[in-house]
């Protein structure tokens, strides 16, 4: 079985940016490809003019489940962000980033034979850029 990373997303209204929901539809292809030591299911909540998100971006209700070999989350993004980042790209890459590395953390506090190091570097793309310089979160 074939393990890797998965998501789902919920948009707040039609006020997100076309860019936005283009960008994460890309991400999610990207990430589809990469073989991972687990599951990592995000639930991606995009803050909209409907659903307005005022809590900070970041993650939420990380969960490891040692058995199944499944970490979970829900990401969310705060409407203010979404609505103002001039990059959507950057912000998306290193929002995720830092949600799947919280969790490669949290398998790895609780799984001795799980290889952080190598989760990690399957995702550093998401931080580096076309040149190969890191990105900000904006």
């Amino acid at each position: 079985m074939t393990r890797g990373v998965t998501f789902r997303t919920v948009f707040g209204g039609p006020s997100v940016p076309l860019d936005f929901i283009e960008e994460l539809t890309r991400l999610r292809h990207r990430l589809r490809g990469i073989a991972m030591q687990y599951d990592f299911d995000l639930f991606v909540v995009v803050g909209g003019d409907i659903s307005v998100v005022t809590d900070p971006t970041g993650i939420r209700l990380p969960r490891v489940f040692l058995g199944r070999r499944t970490a979970t989350a829900q990401v969310q993004m705060n409407t203010d962000d979404v609505m103002g980042v001039p990059d959507p790209r950057a912000f998306l890459y290193t929002t995720i980033h830092a949600a799947l590395t919280e969790l490669i953390t949290r398998v790895s506090d609780r799984d001795n034979d799980f290889d952080a190091d190598g989760e990690r570097a399957k995702i550093e793309f998401l931080i580096v850029d076309d040149i190969g310089e890191r990105e900000s979160k904006l």
